[in-house]
Parts: C-alpha cells; structure tokens; sequence
C-alpha cells in the first residue's frame, strides 16, 4: 500500500471536484507541448547546423540544454502551483513557452538559439508537471494512473508525428518554418486552456513559501516509497532519450536514412509507446500499479536487448533498431504512467512539488543520457555508431527493472 498521507493542521480540505473543471482533451493538450518542442527539429538539425554555420555538438546542445532547462523548470513549476495554484502557473508557463519559440524563430546565431530553447524549455515543462498534478487533483490514486496513462499517449502521439512532419518542412522550406508551427501550436493550447481550464487547487499562503516549499522538497525525499519510484522512472527513461540523441545519427552512418525517412520510422517506433500506454489506460487499474511497472520494465530490457543482439551480428536493415525499439516503447507505456502516478501519490497533498521532482528526475535522467551519448561518440571506443548509444540503454533498462523489483519487495511489505 501507498504510504498515507500526511494532513497537516492548516491545510484547507480540497473540494469534491468535476472532471469538467479540467478536461481530459485539454490535459493531453498542453501535455503535447513539450515533447512537440523536443522532437519535431530533430530531423532539421543538419541544415540548422549549415545555415548557422556551426558545428554538429554545438546543435545537439540544443536538445541537451532544453532538457537540462526542463527538469530545472520542474522543479519550480510544481511547488510554485501549490502555492498560487495550477491555472495562473499553467497559463504563465505557455506564454513562456510562446516567447522562446518566436526566439528561435528569429535567431541569427546558435547561441541565440540555445537561449531560446532554454527559455522555451521553461515554458513547456509548465503543461508537462501540471498536466499530471492536475489529474491527482480531481481524482485517486488508481485512477490517475490510468488518466496519466492517457495524457502520456497523447504526450506520445506529439513526437510520433512531429518528426516526420520536420523533416518534411526542413526538406520542402526551411527550419524556421519548424519553430513557427511550434509557436502556432502553442497559441492554440493557451487559448484553449484560457477558454477551459479551471482551478483544481487552493491557493496556499505565500508567507514563508520558500521554506515551505524546502520542508516539501525534505519530506519527499526523505520517503523511500517516492525516492524508488523516482529513480525508476529516471532509469526507464533513459533508453528512450539515448535513442533521441544517438538515433538520427545512426539511421544515417549506418542505415542512410534521410531526415524524411527517419521521421516516418520514428512513427513506427512511438507506435510502440502509444500502444502501451493505452493498455495502461484501459487496464492499469486493474491490474494494479506496481505491477505494471515491474511488467513495463521487463518488456523494455527485452527489447533493448534484441536490439544489441542485432548489433552484434552486425545487421544493418533500419528494422534490426526500429523494431526492438518498438518493444522498449511497449515496456515504457506500460512503467512510465504507473510510475508518475506512484511518485506524485505518495503524499497527495504535495501533488504538484512531487511531479515536479519526479519530472525533474525523469527529464534530468534524458539529459545526462544524451550527453553521455555524444561523450562515447566522441571517444571513439567503437567502430559501429550504434554502440555509443545502445550501452546507456541497456543501463538504464537494466537499472529501471532492479529498482522496480525493489518497489514491489518495499510496497508488499
């Protein structure tokens, strides 16, 4: 069982709230914000590096630094909306997000560039955090795995259809044009959520937030049930965000995929994903939470694993990496919802400062990955490109399922 939470003496009862006051649609929506800004100019990145005239780690830094900003920014934006609630934050964050887009947009050199992902990095983690803050709000436990699990299908749906449609623009027009479509996505969802978004939390006193908010941050991490689901779903991520910074890369130096091509395989991967995280909606709650972590993971070392296998024998049909990653997304669709739903359950009047955190730890895992990544690229301990990326992801699946073997022990007991 979950440990029960913690009501504290000046802590206002939360109201009976109606779905209606946030709904699903609308959830999913400004949760497609980020991973929209994260993946749709990955196929772009070769011309962005030409018509900057700049060099190839200097555009990875772009991806590297939005993820740095964005599991930073979590760690604001969640204990922030507890204290000024989630729509004010939430509507804050995408008008953020909107000023870093119209930055890119117009960005003369990389650095300028590299600001303006990071300025949109801390805009776009807003709808990412609060998405899943706002479901625990109006509902329980149980059933804010299976909502996250939708949310996180929706989340998917953004880079399984974004990158394609990139490289498409990048080929056809230019890589500005991306960051256009960025900026005309996010007006719609805050002019959605403007129109649709209500309160879910109450406003807490401001006085002495900043300690408050520390004492939250020590409570938490001084719970072992949040720091095994954090860490979890910290190492479950980092297969999927070794394969973002290292994949366009390989499908080129080993399978000679252009920038279109790898967009249409990426659907196909993501598929994957999407597919679980439909099963975790359908069924998670049934099944139950642990569980479909310990499941999720399990299928996700599976397919991992075929994939270095592959490697091995030294296959080289794009199908001997997109397959296997078809399967990692799988695992990760059934362990990612349940685990987001597990951190930000264990003191539910922490809901939005637990997301955060575990946001951070999630995001914060994909940037090291991707680091790492370029780091064994550069080092040049392998001949195959493919290497450099599949060791991270064999790491961290191997780490995700010992960590949630240990939360299934911990939570039986």
């Amino acid at each position: 069982m979950l440990t029960k939470p913690l009501v504290l003496p000046d802590q206002p009862i939360p109201p009976v709230l109606s779905p209606s006051v946030a709904p699903l649609p609308l959830l999913i929506l400004v949760s497609m914000i980020q991973p929209t800004a994260m993946n749709m100019y990955l196929p772009a990145m070769a011309q962005m590096r030409d018509d900057l005239a700049t060099s190839a780690s200097a555009i990875q830094l772009t991806l590297s630094v939005f993820l740095a900003a964005t599991a930073v920014g979590q760690l604001a934006v969640g204990p922030v909306s507890d204290i000024y609630g989630r729509r004010p934050i939430l509507l804050g964050g995408m008008a953020v997000f909107l000023l870093g887009s119209i930055i890119c947009i117009l960005a003369p050199t990389v650095d300028i560039l590299i600001l303006g992902r990071v300025i949109q990095a801390v805009g776009s983690c807003a709808g990412l955090a609060l998405s899943r803050a706002i479901i625990r709000d109006v509902h329980g436990t149980n059933a804010s795995a299976s909502l996250i699990g939708y949310v996180t299908m929706g989340m998917a749906i953004a880079p399984m259809v974004t990158p394609a449609f990139g490289g498409l623009i990048a080929e056809f027009a230019s890589w500005r044009y991306i960051f256009g479509v960025m900026t005309a996505f996010g007006l719609l969802a805050l002019i959605m959520a403007m129109l649709r978004l209500g309160e879910t939390h109450f406003p807490t006193s401001r006085k002495g937030a900043f300690r408050r908010w520390a004492g939250e941050l020590r409570e938490l991490l001084g719970l072992p049930n949040f720091w095994l689901f954090a860490t979890t779903l910290a190492f479950l991520c980092v297969s999927f965000f070794a394969f973002v910074a290292g994949g366009i890369f390989v499908s080129s130096a080993v399978f000679n995929l252009s920038a279109t091509e790898y967009g249409l395989y990426f659907i196909f991967v993501l598929s994957g994903y999407v597919f679980g995280t439909f099963v975790t909606g359908r069924f998670g709650e049934r099944i139950g939470l642990v569980r479909m972590i310990v499941i999720g993971n399990m299928i996700a070392l599976v397919g991992v694993a075929s994939a270095l296998t592959l490697a091995g024998v030294g296959n080289l049909h794009p199908l001997s990496l997109f397959a296997p990653m078809l399967i990692v997304g799988i695992g990760n669709g059934f362990a990612l919802p349940n685990a987001v739903a597990g951190a930000v359950s264990v003191r539910p009047h922490l809901a939005g400062t637990a997301s955060g955190l575990a946001g951070a730890f999630q995001i914060g895992s994909g940037a090291i990955a991707s680091i790492t990544v370029g780091l064994l690229s550069d080092a040049g301990i392998w001949a195959d490109v493919r290497w450099p990326m599949l060791v991270p992801m064999i790491v961290g699946a191997s780490l995700s399922l010992v960590l949630s073997l240990f939360l299934r022990r911990h939570m039986i007991a």
